[in-house]
Parts: structure tokens; C-alpha cells; sequence
């Protein structure tokens, strides 16, 4: 009996530590976004999600910039604004003042993960240029994008901005 409960208790640890592996094993690809032989361009494609994004910004038009966002589900929580958008109508509102600020943003710092063929985070740092009082200002902001591919297109489910807490450090002067 008792190198039976020893030979079971070694199968059990052997299992649990195989499991523990495949989950560290999953886990890491989930990490690194692994889920597809062609993960570069699918990570590219998830990055030029921002651009196509950025150029609805441009067009001044609140309904571009809204109808990038699920129709069902899709949510903002804005950078200058402390209204939750949980619907396409209320994400518009929200972007017909913020387009007012003539808003062009880039990516300063992204970090994509790729979790599913139809799911991709992309988190970082972006700065936009703005007009604030008919002046050139600049805003930072940490950023959020949870993309889900909707019937072959990619939508935003949830996005969530919301400026740096603090002042970037001015750049060192060059000699």
C-alpha cells in the first residue's frame, strides 16, 4: 500500500507539473501573442488598426471615428472627458468636442498581443498634437485599444486613454 500512495503521489506531482508546464508554456505564447504562424503580420495589421484610427481623427467627422467601435459592446473611456461611452451614439458625442481640438496622435510606445484570431490588445504611450485656444499643444496620454474581429473586420471594443499623470522630463540640451 504505502509504495502505491508513493507510485500515485509521483503520477499526481509528474500530471501537476506537466499541466503547470503547458499552462507557463500557453501562457508564454498568449504573452508574445503567439496564436498564428504569420504573427508579424498580423501584429503589422493590428498596428495599422492605430493608423486607420488616426485618419478618421483627420477627417473631422465624429461618425467616422465612431463607427470604428462595435456596434454592440463597444467602449470608451476617454482621455478628456469623465463620461464612460458604452454606445456608438455617446462615443460620438464624445469625439464631436474632442475633434474640435484638431487632434493628430502617433504612437510613441506599443505593445501588441495577439490572444485569439479574432482578439488583439495593443497598449502603450501616444501623444497628440492639439489646438487649445488657437495655440499648438501637445497631450500624453496612456492608451488601451482591445480590438475584436467582427464578420472579417477589426472593431474596437474597448479603448481606454487617459493622460499621463506626469510631465514628461524636457529633453537634455544637446552640445
Amino acid at each position: 500500500m504505502k509504495k502505491l500512495t508513493i507510485t500515485l503521489l509521483g503520477a499526481a506531482l509528474l500530471a501537476a507539473g506537466t499541466a503547470h508546464a503547458d499552462r507557463d508554456d500557453r501562457d508564454e505564447r498568449n504573452n508574445q501573442g503567439i496564436n498564428y504562424a504569420n504573427l508579424n503580420l498580423v501584429q503589422q495589421e493590428i498596428a495599422q488598426l492605430f493608423d486607420r484610427w488616426n485618419r478618421a481623427l483627420q477627417t473631422g467627422k465624429p461618425g467616422e471615428v465612431a463607427k470604428l467601435y462595435a456596434r454592440k459592446g463597444g467602449t470608451l473611456l476617454p482621455t478628456v472627458s469623465n463620461v464612460v461611452r458604452t454606445n456608438r451614439a455617446a462615443i460620438q458625442d464624445y469625439f464631436e468636442h474632442f475633434l474640435a481640438l484638431k487632434p493628430y496622435g502617433r504612437i510613441d510606445q506599443s505593445n501588441i498581443r495577439v490572444l485569439d484570431e479574432d482578439t488583439a490588445i495593443d497598449s502603450g504611450v501616444y501623444t497628440f498634437e492639439i489646438v487649445r485656444d488657437g495655440k499648438p499643444d501637445k497631450v500624453q496620454a496612456r492608451y488601451s485599444f482591445l480590438y475584436e474581429k467582427i464578420d472579417g473586420t477589426w472593431y474596437i471594443m474597448d479603448h481606454h486613454s487617459s493622460a499621463m499623470p506626469e510631465k514628461a522630463a524636457p529633453a537634455a540640451p544637446s552640445h
